[in-house]
């Protein structure tokens, strides 16, 4: 009679077992530490679907922290932006100017300017008390002489420049 007790809580670990957020986490950072953002991708989403991780709000953010920087450093600002927008409504307290910014440089550095500038103007106009940071950011891609000239106009004609 005392085996029961002890199969059924057995049991119970096994069926819950898998991995947690931390080791989704842990797995994604490491692959985009390597530089392979691709598969730094694939583990945060493989870890965004499960349950366990849903229910875990900090460990989640964690992931969608991953996801951002593998956009950036793969040069996707366009699917930076989007996912900015859309963990804004979800995590408004983690989606900060700063957030913005640092993305930004990273999608810059990875060769999309064009990206890193919807990143600068979309996190302008969701904190525009904080304008003067986006305009120095900016104005720092723009002494750096990676513009083009129908990236000049495109800032000039948002009254950036």
């Amino acid at each position: 009679m005392r085996i029961w007790p002890i199969l059924v809580f057995a049991a119970l670990v096994v069926g819950c077992g898998g991995r947690s957020a931390a080791d989704y986490h842990r797995d994604a950072r490491a692959a985009l530490d390597a530089g392979d953002a691709a598969a730094a991708l694939r583990v945060a989403d493989e870890g965004l679907a499960r349950d366990a991780v849903k229910r875990d709000a900090a460990g989640a953010w964690r992931l969608e922290q991953v996801r951002l920087e593998a956009f950036a450093k793969s040069g996707k600002g366009g699917d930076v932006k989007r996912e900015l927008e859309r963990l804004a409504g979800t995590y408004s307290g983690q989606v900060s100017a700063s957030l913005y910014r640092s993305l930004a440089d990273k999608t810059k550095d990875a060769g999309d300017t064009e990206g890193a500038i919807d990143v600068l103007t979309a996190g302008d106009k969701r904190f525009p008390a904080e304008h003067a940071s986006f305009v120095e950011a900016i104005e720092t891609l723009k002494s750096s002489g990676s513009l083009d000239p129908a990236q000049v106009q495109r800032l000039k004609s948002l009254g950036y420049l």
